[in-house]
């Protein structure tokens, strides 16, 4: 029989154990993070009402106690979160962070984390999902990285334009002061005074086409405000076909292309036309002797990102010599044929402003692959 005492100390310790539930639970309720709660069997044994609005809001789903926490993922999806909880039961630390579209076109960004749950055995007993909406913080510091970014950007474009002012420019410039200087001397003959005319004449030509280059590349800056809309690769190409159809026969230009992976993307429609049609045309012109021009265009889908890659199997570009230079204004690999160099310059410039990167894989006699991701 138990004592009056030892009957108060029990409900004495019952009550303080609602109360350190109930406080616990308070906490559980009222913190800016979801917790799932399972077992090593998978199982959902709690949850907390935010976990709860997620799924509801992310996954269309009700979380369940007692329901298998597989449920809720695809099975593609399932094999990573076990990959994880396998690594997290040995120890390992699992986070990182996810993203999902929301139906009005909004992202949300969440900080996943993956715990382990040790009884007093220091047995595996189950597994904590953790996950936390970072939306602010993310986007301010996506923000900060577009702004450092654009910066950089800026300030190799203030380059760019400084080494052409004192390069591109400055020579004309002084041919045009040397000539004027000729033209004052008093037993200059009239044979030489139209000579010398005619070669300020191509002195200031050649200012007019560099300020003129300048003038596009700014322009082409200046676009990057455009509204984005939703461009399929096909009708691109065929737009670039068209426009070039005479050249395309002449030629005898084949393409092998597919676009089935990714048909399309969100994108400035201007910027994918002129990307599209500088590799499309540097591939044609700089085809090999005797050999018909095959153009490879493939379209590829990644976790956040379209991969396209240009092929062809023209005269190639000798990278080990050439590399440093490839994507510079100005620069030409083969002054056999007529160019200025500003193909493959605007082709970088626009990728970067869509916010992506190209790449050149490149072989002499082998031809060139440009490899360029973008981001969806």
């Amino acid at each position: 029989m138990y004592g009056d005492k030892d009957i108060n100390k029990r409900e004495t310790a019952e009550e303080n154990l609602k109360k350190s539930e109930a406080n616990l639970r308070t906490i559980f309720e009222n913190t800016d993070t979801a917790y799932v709660l399972f077992n090593t069997d998978f199982i959902i044994v709690s949850f907390n009402t935010l976990a709860q609005k997620y799924s509801e809001e992310q996954n269309n789903q009700t979380l369940e106690v007692n329901r298998s926490v597989k449920d809720y993922f695809s099975a593609e999806r399932w094999l990573f979160v076990k990959d994880t909880l396998d690594r997290v039961a040995k120890g390992e630390t699992a986070k990182y962070e996810l993203s999902f579209t929301q139906p009005d076109g909004s992202v949300k960004w969440f900080d996943v984390r993956w715990l382990n749950v040790k009884n007093n055995d220091n047995q595996n007993w189950g597994f904590i999902l953790a996950n936390k909406e970072i939306t602010e913080s993310k986007l301010a510091a996506l923000e900060r990285e577009r702004i450092t970014t654009d910066l950089i950007q800026h300030n190799q474009d203030l380059e760019q334009f400084t080494y052409i002012i004192s390069h591109n420019l400055r020579a004309p410039v002084a041919n045009i002061i040397g000539l004027s200087d000729m033209l004052r001397e008093p037993d200059l003959d009239l044979d030489s005074k139209i000579d010398v005319l005619d070669r300020v004449s191509r002195s200031i030509k050649t200012i007019d086409m560099v300020i003129q280059d300048l003038n596009h590349i700014l322009q082409s800056r200046a676009m990057v405000n455009e509204k984005k809309e939703t461009v399929y690769f096909d009708d691109l190409l065929e737009a670039i076909k068209t426009s070039i159809q005479n050249i395309i026969a002449n030629e005898h230009v084949h393409f092998n292309c597919s676009f089935d992976e990714a048909d399309s993307i969100f994108a400035i429609r201007s910027y994918l036309y002129s990307i599209f049609y500088n590799l499309i045309s540097n591939s044609i012109k700089y085809r090999q002797t005797g050999v018909s021009p095959i153009i490879s265009i493939q379209s590829r889908k990644l976790q956040d990102k379209i991969e396209l890659r240009f092929k062809d199997n023209g005269k190639g570009i000798d990278l080990e010599k050439n590399s440093g230079q490839l994507f510079g204004l100005y620069k030409r690999f083969d002054t056999t044929m007529e160019g200025k160099g500003m193909g493959l310059f605007m082709v970088k410039t626009q990728v970067e402003a869509l916010g992506g990167t190209i790449k050149i894989k490149s072989t002499l006699g082998e031809g060139t692959e440009f490899l360029i991701l973008l981001p969806i």
